[in-house]
């Protein structure tokens, strides 16, 4: 009763203050001392104390701040009215389909029809057949709210394991449901990840098991086990199949997954310890050793090899590498006796980053990318290993995945800047591509108004970066007045590919701007851009996004008082060092579940695995990349910084909810400008907000509200008491 009554005083004063928004009462902050010392220096943390997450006051803090930022947030105009454009935008396109899997003549798939709020998982007996509902989020367990999470179905489409998440966490706990009784087995696997029925069979699956569920537990994440449950025994049966202590080997480290696969036209299986690492040390040995008790691992390559991943066919394995190849290469080698260093080359990147790599029953297919914006497809015979091109008649970003390993069908995803996304159809053999029984026709308003531009932009050491500039030529004028929504990330070599978002066309058309900075750390330009933006080289990522901004001002696209950036997840990094690098450039920064800490960063559960990415503060030289990339450490007494609303999940297993909540206190506490600053926390979801699409809208309803408020747009303005 004392939080209720204290919580709704806060929100009395700040109604009645004379005026609503003319000064800023957040709650109080309180700092204590503490120090850290690293190589000889003293780094100070005053907000150390809402590290303990299980600490009545630090609960209360956020409740705090999440009800403050929620009263804040509702005084703005028309957000509401955002939410419901975009649910309108959202029954557009009538029927979504994705997660096209076929086995045995059945096709299964994830549906949401207009007005839904999740995806269900339906199948059809035959491409043409009914759709038929197996599983229903919504009716799993009255009183509560689930999600579907991946799901897996058994080779004869009998039996699927699904990760199914409770509202209010991320991790999920595994079920098996029989796909013609639309019923559950008895199994229920909690803390767990799915990882696959074993070949042939529909009672014996693999999963990877945590310490446990409490994502706040440095633990949860340490020493994950693979296991091999088989249907109807005691889970006490289970088999130990890979795991540090069971394979000491391998050196598979606390903090990395171990984990398991296999091709069902190769004899091997492979074992791999994922981290965040993009060079993968890989293992292999026969299938036949997988009950055995005891596998035999012999190593395939090594971090040096710089492979990245693989695919298997038979006795040969065709590697992803970018030894002395930025753009990447395709290799071929036997498992017989595998050798590296005398692989065939099969297709070298060229100008154009070779992306992925994925099979079907008798090709590999090959995808490519240039700049992240135009995408190239090959595929490889795997009988005469013959390379050729396919010629698939769309622009931006092209996604081909296999619909099942017994055949060679393929599902198209395919979307631009200023097209929306469709599903077509593939089959590799005869390249014969059609629209397909999952291509919806649907039709957009004013769609052909949308432009995008292409440019390239000289970073601060003359580096060109590609920027992707989004906009309605309806609205658009060059001349400084426009509001401009700048994103970014540059992390793990991840490309930010072209892709239509249906939840921007409020904005598009009330004359925004939609801008991506494609900046060093990302995938874009191959592993030398990616490394580029990597531990000591981090600062050119949010260096590359200033310099992006500085031309969307230079070239009146928009103005320092019209510019909004952002960044989510590693992209805090991004947002928080260009703001408290260059606070005078935007008028308007948004970090979404932000890296704001990054000093603090490995003693969080996710934070080890991303050691690889980030560095360590053990070692002294990427202790002080750590410390140059720390927006926390970098937020400066009585500067002016811009408006700024911060995200969070308060189950975020990803990056703790204290990372973006100490740079929230500390930069209310200091900053010098009259700009607000917000932290908006989600307890409903984890990393990325939003379980249901309402949730969702509304989640970026606040955030486009506040963009708009702040860049002066006449329709968000609140009135004053």
């Amino acid at each position: 009763m004392k939080n209720i009554i204290s919580n709704l005083l806060l929100i009395l004063v700040f109604i009645f203050s004379s005026n609503v928004f003319s000064q800023w009462k957040y709650p109080v902050s309180k700092t204590v001392d503490s120090v850290e010392i690293y190589f000889g220096e003293t780094i100070a943390d005053p907000y150390q104390w809402l590290e303990d997450l299980k600490n009545v006051e630090v609960t209360d803090w956020f409740k705090s701040q999440s009800d403050y930022t929620d009263v804040v947030i509702s005084e703005i105009p028309n957000s509401e009215t955002l939410v419901n454009e975009m649910l309108e935008l959202d029954k557009v396109k009538k029927i979504k389909y994705s997660g096209i899997t076929e086995r045995s003549g059945r096709y299964f798939f994830e549906k949401r029809l207009p007005g839904e709020e999740i995806n269900k998982l339906f199948y059809r007996n035959g491409i043409a057949g009914e759709d038929v509902l197996i599983f229903d989020p919504e009716t799993y367990e009255a009183g509560k709210k689930y999600t579907l999470g991946t799901w897996i179905v058994s080779d004869n489409g009998k039996n699927i394991m699904l990760d199914i998440t409770e509202s209010g966490k991320e991790r999920p706990f595994i079920r098996i449901i029989n796909a013609d009784t639309k019923t559950f087995y008895r199994e229920e696997i909690r803390a767990a990840y799915s990882s696959g029925w074993l070949e042939g069979s529909d009672t014996e699956f693999m999963y990877l098991k945590l310490q446990g569920d409490d994502v706040h537990k440095m633990e949860t994440n340490l020493d994950s086990k693979v296991m091999i449950h088989k249907m109807g025994d005691d889970f006490a049966k289970d088999k130990l199949i890979l795991s540090r202590e069971n394979d000491p080997a391998l050196g598979i480290k606390p903090e990395e997954y171990p984990y398991i696969s296999w091709y069902d036209y190769s004899p091997y299986i492979f074992a791999g310890k994922y981290s965040v690492d993009n060079f993968q040390e890989f293992y292999y040995a026969p299938k036949s050793q997988l009950l055995s008790g005891k596998i035999d691992w012999k190593p395939l390559c090594r971090k040096s090899d710089e492979i990245t991943s693989f695919v298997a066919n038979k006795d040969n394995i065709y590697f992803l590498t970018s030894k002395n190849a930025s753009n990447f290469k395709v290799i071929e080698t036997s498992l017989k006796d595998p050798d590296i260093s005398t692989a065939k080359l099969i297709l070298d990147g060229g100008d154009r980053k070779i992306e992925s790599i994925s099979s079907t029953k008798d090709y590999l297919i090959i995808t490519q990318i240039y700049n992240g914006i135009e995408t190239y497809i090959s595929k490889m015979n795997f009988e005469n290993g013959v390379v050729t091109a396919v010629n698939i008649p769309l622009k931006g970003s092209i996604y081909v995945s296999s619909q099942s390993p017994f055949s060679n069908d393929c599902s198209v995803w395919s979307s631009n800047w200023t097209t929306p996304s469709n599903l077509y159809w593939l089959n590799l053999e005869n390249d014969n591509f059609e629209k397909g029984p999952f291509n919806i026709e649907f039709e957009f308003a004013d769609i052909e108004n949308l432009v995008s531009e292409e440019v390239e932009v000289p970073s601060h050491d003359g580096v060109m970066v590609p920027l992707s500039i989004v906009y309605d030529k309806t609205k658009f004028k060059k001349d400084g007045s426009n509001i401009c929504y700048l994103d970014g990330y540059g992390a793990y070599g991840i490309s930010i590919n072209p892709f239509f978002n249906t939840s921007m066309l409020p904005m598009l058309k009330r004359g925004v701007i939609y801008a991506v900075a494609h900046v060093r750390g990302g995938g874009e330009k191959g592993e030398d851009w990616y490394k580029a933006g990597w531990k000591t080289t981090k600062p050119n990522t949010w260096k590359d996004f200033i310099a992006c901004g500085e031309f969307l001002v230079n070239n009146e696209y928009t103005s320092k008082d019209k510019l909004a950036g952002t960044g989510t997840s590693a992209g805090g990094i991004l947002i928080g060092r260009a703001i408290t690098e260059r606070p005078d450039l935007f008028k308007v920064a948004i970090p979404q579940v932000g890296c704001l800490n990054t000093l603090r960063g490995e003693f969080t559960p996710n934070g080890p695995v991303n050691i690889p990415e980030f560095g360590t503060v053990t070692v002294e030289e990427e202790y002080r990349a750590l410390k140059e990339m720390d927006a926390y450490e970098h937020i400066v007494k009585g500067e002016n910084y811009p408006a700024t609303l911060i995200t969070t999940g308060f189950n975020d297993p990803r990056v703790i909810s204290w990372i973006p909540a100490k740079f929230a206190a500390k930069l209310q506490n200091e900053n010098g400008s009259g700009n607000p600053v917000l932290l908006k926390v989600d307890y409903s979801t984890g990393h990325f907000g939003g379980e249901t699409m309402t949730d969702y809208f509304k989640n970026v309803s606040d955030i486009y509200s506040f963009i708009m408020w702040q860049c002066g747009n006449p329709e968000f303005q609140p009135k004053a008491n």
